[in-house]
């Protein structure tokens, strides 16, 4: 069901409902589709831990949603272009989780810029994608032989991004829960600033609390150049270790939404 108010719309779906083909797919397929946040939550990494006790793949309902290429010109007067790309896998350093994305600065002839400062930030969302946040909470899955065996996530409402022009100041009319604050700004970090090395690669490193994970779509932003600037961006949804998907002795540390649970986007609740 999806419904307007204000200047939200929103999804809601029932909580307690196991009915794999309808909320929760299985792997290979989108999870929830999720309002005007225009973008899947893409199912990912579903095979176990890599190798090392704090790091691997990240778990199903997250990944990335969109990149664009930037641009800019350096102060010799070269034009360069930047990508950003990523892994499966993240980094667990409680209570946070650790994502490394890279940017690439390379020439119009693809080659590798080396030296060049990337500066990063991490926006709510953009005008190509708005952003969001999801409140619910996860459930044990059914028994056997239903697949996947891990913890469930059952979205209750999908919201908009509430920082309408992506600026990260609250303004007079975009509260729309009443909770005094944007959501979902300001839930995560990133290094200002890095520096290509000889492969034309610098590195950006994403910083959040676990509990925010796999209920939050944020935007990354890499640029570089004196001049002309635009930036490449990727859209993504925070991700959650694999293990604490699979491990269903334990809740996640994800296993509510800090958003809320309940199915309106007016309230914290």
């Amino acid at each position: 069901m999806i419904y307007r108010t204000g200047h939200q719309d929103v999804i809601v779906l029932p909580i307690a409902v196991h009915k794999a083909g309808e909320i929760m797919k299985s792997h290979g397929s989108s999870v929830v589709a999720a309002l005007s946040i225009a973008a899947t939550l893409a199912v990912a990494g579903c095979g176990a831990d890599s190798t090392g006790s704090n790091s691997g793949v990240f778990g199903p309902g997250t990944g990335t949603t969109g990149t664009t290429i930037g641009t800019g010109t350096l102060p010799s007067g070269q034009v360069v272009l930047v990508r950003l790309g990523t892994d499966n896998l993240i980094q667990s350093d409680p209570p946070n989780y650790k994502k490394i994305w890279v940017a690439l600065v390379t020439d119009t002839n693809g080659n590798p810029v080396a030296g060049a400062t990337v500066t990063f930030a991490l926006r709510s969302g953009s005008a190509l994608d708005p952003g969001g946040y999801l409140k619910g909470r996860y459930i044990l899955p059914p028994p056997p032989p239903f697949l996947p065996q891990e913890w469930q996530q059952m979205p209750s409402a999908g919201c908009a991004n509430e920082d309408a022009d992506f600026n990260d100041i609250l303004g007079p009319t975009e509260d729309f829960n009443g909770n005094g604050l944007l959501d979902p700004p300001g839930v995560s970090g990133v290094n200002a600033t890095g520096v290509s090395d000889s492969f034309g690669f610098a590195q950006a490193t994403i910083a959040y609390p676990q509990n925010y994970a796999t209920w939050a779509q944020l935007t990354l932003e890499a640029r570089t150049g004196a001049s002309g600037v635009t930036p490449a961006t990727a859209a993504f949804v925070l991700p959650g270790l694999a293990s604490d998907f699979s491990t269903l002795t334990v809740s996640p540390p994800f296993v509510l939404s800090p958003f809320g649970q309940s199915g309106s986007c007016a309230d914290t609740l």
